[in-house]
C-alpha cells in the first residue's frame, strides 16, 4: 500500500523485521502511516525523513533483558572495537568479567562477537550497524553493565 506520497509504508515495517528486529504493536502505532496491526493506512502524510526518525527509535534493541555474560561479551566487543573507551568502560568490564563463570558462557562469546542476545529469536547484530548507532548501542550496555555490577 502507499501513501499520498508514494512511499510504500509496509517496506518499513518488513524491514525491520526482514533486518531481525520485531516491532511490537506499540512500535508499529509509532511509524507514521502504520495501525497497531503493521498495516498501512492510507492517509499518511507525512514524508520519508519522518519516516525514516520515526523506526530509527524503533531499531535500538531493548537491552534489559541481556544477561550479565552476554553484557560483558559485547562490552567487551565495544571496547576493543573503541566504540567505548575510557575508564568507566574498562572497569565495568573488569567488574563483570570478575564474576564467576561469566567468560565461560556462550552468552558472554556471543557477545564478543557483537552479537546482543535480547532474548528474541534472533540475536541483535552490531556488525551490520553504522559506527554512530554502534557507538549508541554500546553506550546501552554499558548503562545496562552499571546496573548489573
Amino acid at each position: 500500500m502507499r501513501n499520498s506520497n508514494g512511499f510504500a509504508v509496509c517496506l518499513t515495517v518488513a524491514v525491520l523485521t526482514v533486518s531481525g528486529l520485531t516491532v511490537s504493536g506499540a512500535q508499529a502505532q509509532s511509524l507514521p502511516g502504520v495501525d497497531s496491526a503493521g498495516s498501512a493506512m492510507s492517509g499518511m502524510t507525512g514524508g520519508m525523513g519522518n519516516m525514516a526518525s520515526g523506526a530509527m527509535g524503533s531499531m535500538l534493541p531493548n537491552v534489559s533483558s541481556a544477561s550479565m555474560g552476554n553484557v560483558a561479551g559485547v562490552l567487551s566487543y565495544c571496547v576493543q572495537n573503541n566504540y567505548l573507551n575510557g575508564s568507566g568502560a574498562t572497569s565495568a568490564l573488569g567488574s563483570l568479567t570478575g564474576k564467576q563463570d561469566v567468560t565461560s558462557s556462550s552468552d558472554y562469546t556471543a557477545g564478543q562477537q557483537g552479537q546482543l542476545l535480547t532474548g528474541g529469536d534472533n540475536p541483535f547484530s552490531l556488525s551490520s550497524l553504522t559506527s554512530g548507532i554502534k557507538k549508541k548501542v554500546c553506550n546501552m550496555v554499558l548503562d545496562r553493565a552499571k546496573n548489573l555490577i
